[in-house]
């Protein structure tokens, strides 16, 4: 029985968590405002992605990359500076100016990433770890970035490069399935079987025979790593001929 001076207990409302995308920024245009270094950490990653980037700061930047979808403006933020624009980041060391370029992103229908406030953004950056075309995402929801990189650290020593090379082998054989007359199975738990019978460990080993064999059993005739045109980046090992029974040919 509760005493009447025990504490009541709080229970913590679970974090709200906004919704992931990925986005296709190919020849659009993003718009940083701000040229300090947390604002240069966006451009390698957009330019990835084929993005136009329009980066408006006052200062010489020297540093930037040489590339010809970024274009720097040497002078302080307009609002016609958003014109067009797909994204944008507000990524001054003036929250007045940060908070300026949002509330006019918000008019455009724009959306905007404070980077002094995940609160007032339409969107936040998550920690990505690149295994083309595997991309892994860590987020906090924007209560510590920090953290999001610390475990997005965590995980590329636990996850090797042969997920990748599975990835792209997953992705041929999705192809070659949807121009299957006949009924394959092609699901998680077909690809799930295939990482559990040791995949990820043959093509460590570049083992392209026992591969093979593999795809072989799960999906017939007609996917073997030569019918799917896929290589591994390693040589494949030199398969053994099996001896056949006796009474065989």
């Amino acid at each position: 029985m509760e005493s009447e001076h025990s504490k009541p207990t709080i229970r913590q409302e679970p974090a709200r968590t906004g919704y992931t995308i990925e986005l296709q920024l190919d020849h659009q245009l993003v718009v940083i405002i701000g040229g300090g270094t947390v604002a240069r950490r966006k451009l390698p990653g957009l330019l990835a992605a084929g993005a136009r980037i329009r980066l408006i700061a006052p200062a010489p930047l020297t540093e930037l990359p040489q590339h010809p979808q970024l274009t720097h403006l040497e002078r302080d933020y307009q609002t016609q500076d958003l014109t067009s624009a797909r994204l944008v980041f507000a990524a001054t060391d003036s929250p007045q100016t940060n908070r300026q370029v949002a509330s006019d992103a918000a008019r455009q229908g724009i959306l905007c990433c404070r980077v002094d406030s995940a609160a007032d953004s339409d969107f936040i950056i998550p920690a990505r770890l690149l295994r083309p075309p595997l991309v892994i995402s860590v987020s906090s929801a924007g209560t510590s970035p920090a953290m999001s990189a610390v475990l997005r650290d965590q995980l590329a020593g636990m996850i090797p490069d042969s997920w990748q090379t599975a990835t792209e082998l997953a992705a041929a054989i999705r192809r070659k399935v949807l121009t299957e007359e006949r009924q394959i199975p092609y699901n998680q738990q077909v690809l799930l079987q295939l990482i559990e019978q040791g995949l990820l460990e043959l093509i460590e080993h570049s083992d392209c025979a026992a591969i093979d064999q593999l795809l072989l059993k799960h999906f017939g005739a007609g996917f073997t790593l030569k019918d799917l045109q896929f290589s591994l980046s390693g040589t494949c090992q030199q398969a053994t001929t099996p001896e056949l029974p006796r009474g065989t040919s």
